[in-house]
C-alpha cells in the first residue's frame, strides 16, 4: 500500500469516528430531553453522557464556544443529579 493510500484510509476513518461521535452526541441529547420532559431523572443522566461527547467533539476540533457550552451544560446536569436525589 503506497504512503497516499494508507493517508486516504486513514482520513475516511478518522472522518468516520468523528461523524459516529458527533451524531451519536446528537442523539444522546434529543433522547435526554425527551426523558427529561418526561421528567425522568435518567434524561440528566443520557444528557450528561451527551455532554461528555459534545466535550470531545469540540475539543478535537476547536469549537470552544461548544466546550464551554457543555461544560456548563454538564454542570447543571450534575448538580440537578444530586439535587433530584436529594428529593427523592
Amino acid at each position: 500500500m503506497k504512503k497516499g493510500q494508507f493517508t486516504r484510509v486513514y482520513t475516511i476513518e478518522k472522518q468516520l469516528k468523528h461523524h459516529l461521535v458527533e451524531w451519536s452526541a446528537t442523539a444522546l441529547s434529543v433522547f435526554g430531553a425527551v426523558l427529561n420532559a418526561k421528567q425522568l431523572i435518567s434524561g440528566f443522566y443520557v444528557w450528561s453522557l451527551a455532554n461528555v461527547l459534545w466535550l470531545y467533539f469540540g475539543w478535537k476540533f476547536k469549537h470552544w464556544g461548544l466546550v464551554v457550552m457543555n461544560l456548563i451544560f454538564l454542570s447543571i446536569n450534575i448538580y440537578a443529579i444530586f439535587n433530584w436525589s436529594a428529593l427523592g
